[in-house]
C-alpha cells in the first residue's frame, strides 16, 4: 500500500537559537537576526485568535448543557451563534481587555471551510433533535448516557466530535490556508504579514513560552502534547510525531524571518506547518482510539466518546484542501468506523488504527500516540 509522506519533525531543540545573515530576498540584502526560544515579538496581538477561540468555547458550552436529561439545545441558538447573528454570546476578558464577542465582526461560518459549513450546520440540527427527546441514551435511541453525555441513536457524542470537527474545518482552516497565507502575500505591508503570522499562532492555542508553561492549552495546543506521549499523564516523554517541536521552530523561525524581512525563510517554514496539519488530524484520530482500547473497561458510552472524537479529527481531515492522503485510503478508514459504535468491537477498533499506521508508516509509534 502507498504511504503517505509524513514530517515527523525538525529534530532541533526549542533551545537552540538560530542566526541567520546576508541573505537574498529578491535580490536585497537581509540583514543578521537571530530566532528566540519563545514567541516574545515585541509587536505580537493575540486578541483576534482569543476572539475566535472564546466564541468556538462558548458554542461548545451551549452544546455541553444537552448532557444534562432535560436540557435542550437550541439549533436555532447555536446556528445563530456560529453565524453571530441573535447577541447570543456573553462578553470575556483576556489580559484585561474585554473581547465583545456580538459585536467582534467575527464570524465562525465565514471563517470555517466553505465545504464544511453546510455539514456543520446540519451536525447542530441534529444536536438539537437529540437533546429534545428526553430519552435515556440506548442502542438505537438518541438521548443522553448514564455518563451524562448526549449521544445519536448510534453513539455518536455530539459535543466532542463537533470541537474535533472544528478543530479542523475552522481552527486548522484558519492557520493553514487564511493567516498563513496572508502572511506570505506579496501585497500586504510586512506589518500586516507579521499580524498574520501571530494569528497563526495564537490559534494554536499555546501560550508564548509554550511548552514550558501548559498553562491554558487547548484544542490544538493539548493534542499537540497528546499525539507526542500518547495517554500517560502526565505528559513527559515525547515519543510520537514531535509535533510540538517542529510547530514551535518553524512559528519561531517564520516570525523571525518576517521581522527581518526574510520573505524567503518564513515561505520555507510556512511549507513546513501547513502539510503538517495533516499529519497532526490522523495521528490525533489514532491517539483516540487508544483512548478507546484504554476505555474499554468503562462501558460503551466512554468508549463511543472516544470514538467520536477520533471520527471528528478524521471528518475534519476529508475537508483538508492540503492532504495528501488519497480518496481510496481515506474512505477506506472511514468504513472501519461502521454505522454504530454501541456495536463495534476490539478488534474493530484495531482495525481502524492499523489502517492508518499503514498509510502513515507509523507502525513503530502509533502505541506511543
Amino acid at each position: 500500500m502507498k504511504k503517505v509522506r509524513v514530517i515527523l519533525g525538525m529534530g532541533i531543540s526549542a533551545a537552540l537559537i538560530f542566526s541567520f545573515g546576508c541573505k537574498k530576498d529578491n535580490g536585497k540584502s537581509t540583514p543578521a537576526y537571530t530566532v528566540p526560544t519563545t514567541y516574545n515579538f515585541s509587536n505580537a496581538d493575540s486578541l483576534s485568535a482569543k476572539t475566535t477561540l472564546s466564541m468556538l468555547a462558548e458554542i461548545e458550552n451551549t452544546i455541553t448543557l444537552g448532557n444534562t436529561a432535560g436540557n435542550v439545545v437550541s439549533n436555532t441558538k447555536i446556528k445563530g451563534m456560529f453565524a453571530n447573528t441573535g447577541g447570543y454570546f456573553t462578553d470575556t476578558t483576556f489580559n484585561g481587555n474585554t473581547l465583545h464577542l456580538n459585536t467582534s465582526g467575527i464570524q465562525l461560518k465565514s471563517q470555517t471551510l466553505a465545504a464544511a459549513q453546510a455539514y456543520v450546520e446540519i451536525l447542530m440540527d441534529s444536536i438539537g433533535i437529540a437533546s429534545s427527546t428526553g430519552k435515556t441514551a440506548s442502542n438505537g435511541v438518541a438521548g443522553v448516557s448514564d455518563k451524562k453525555t448526549l449521544l445519536s441513536s448510534t453513539g455518536l457524542y455530539y459535543r466532542q466530535f463537533f470541537t474535533k470537527t472544528m478543530m479542523g474545518v475552522l481552527i486548522g482552516h484558519l492557520i493553514t490556508d487564511v493567516y498563513l497565507g496572508d502572511s506570505l502575500n506579496s501585497n500586504i505591508s510586512s506589518a500586516a504579514k507579521q499580524h498574520a503570522w501571530d494569528q497563526a499562532f495564537y490559534h494554536w492555542c499555546v501560550p508564548g513560552n509554550f511548552p514550558a508553561n501548559r498553562a491554558g492549552v487547548k484544542y490544538w495546543g493539548s493534542y499537540t502534547s497528546q499525539i507526542d506521549s500518547g495517554i500517560a499523564k502526565p505528559v513527559v516523554t515525547l515519543t510520537g510525531i514531535n509535533a510540538n517541536t517542529t510547530l514551535l521552530n518553524a512559528f519561531l523561525k517564520g516570525r523571525a524571518a518576517l521581522t527581518a524581512g526574510d520573505n524567503a525563510t518564513a515561505l520555507q517554514q510556512a511549507g513546513i506547518i501547513i502539510p503538517f496539519f495533516e499529519t497532526m488530524e490522523a495521528a490525533a484520530a489514532s491517539h483516540e482510539l487508544n483512548e478507546a482500547k484504554g476505555n474499554l473497561p468503562n462501558g460503551a458510552a466512554t468508549v463511543a466518546g472516544n470514538l467520536s472524537e477520533s471520527m471528528g479529527f478524521w471528518t475534519a481531515l476529508k475537508f483538508n484542501a492540503h492532504k495528501k492522503i488519497s480518496d481510496a485510503d481515506y474512505n477506506a478508514v472511514l468504513v472501519l468506523y461502521g454505522t454504530n459504535f454501541y456495536t463495534i468491537t476490539p478488534a474493530g477498533i484495531d482495525a481502524i488504527q492499523a489502517k492508518i499506521s499503514t498509510i502513515y508508516g507509523w507502525d513503530a509509534i502509533r502505541s506511543n500516540m
